[in-house]
């Protein structure tokens, strides 16, 4: 027997849509899937559960709990961390009652020469300027906050794929602003210094910055 079905969403108010010649369902479903089903009016009505109708409209997958692999988990806390840049969910499982994290955050990518896309890393733009602090009196505390300007400047671009080189020019300044040999020892690697007058440039220009500004240089 065929028979029209009505699904009703209570998160929208009960807003209703009409499927015809569907097979009929029974008047009650199992427990396990709460879900309530009525006659109304000649039709069947069939109350989605609230994470179902989620799923259905967003067209995607449902969270599973890492512990039982249940798909009926629930967000119970959400917390933005790092600048706005990403969000903390704390989740229940409905199942094993178990709590998990998530996290979401945007994503910068970096595209390479070789045409290799890599997420953007801070941790790898303090290596690369710890080498070039090696002996100089810089802290693990400077380091992370050149890191936090480099992304600034890098998400300041308002692209979500940036060029390496772009990288590597948004270092120097906070570098040069940091410590000026290392500076130096930075920029001679990567802008491929191959004379002796390619540091005297390079120096020139520091020491006209210091000129202009009135603060010290330590600037060979």
């Amino acid at each position: 027997m065929t028979m029209r079905m009505v699904i009703a969403d209570s998160r929208q108010g009960g807003r209703v849509t009409h499927l015809d010649n569907v097979v009929r369902f029974p008047r009650r479903v199992s427990s396990g899937t709460r879900s309530r089903s009525a006659t109304v009016a000649g039709a069947t009505v069939l109350q989605l559960p609230r994470r179902t109708a989620e799923r259905t409209r967003a067209g995607g997958e449902p969270m599973h709990c890492p512990f039982c692999k249940n798909e009926d988990t629930r967000v119970v806390d959400s917390r933005v961390f790092d600048d706005g840049q990403g969000i903390r969910r704390r989740r229940s499982c409905n199942e094993c009652g178990r709590r998990f994290t998530t996290v979401e955050s945007t994503v910068l990518a970096v595209l390479k020469r070789n045409g290799v896309t890599e997420p953007f890393s801070r941790e790898k733009v303090m290596k690369g300027v710890r080498r070039a602090c090696q002996g100089r009196d810089v802290a693990e505390d400077d380091l992370q906050k050149l890191a936090q300007q480099v992304e600034d400047a890098v998400r300041a671009s308002g692209v979500s794929e940036v060029p390496a080189n772009e990288v590597g020019l948004a270092i120097l300044g906070p570098l040069r602003d940091l410590d000026q040999v290392a500076y130096l020892r930075f920029a001679s690697v990567y802008q491929g210094f191959s004379s002796i007058e390619d540091f005297e440039a390079a120096i020139r220009e520091l020491r006209a910055r210091a000129a202009a500004s009135g603060t010290p240089t330590d600037a060979a």
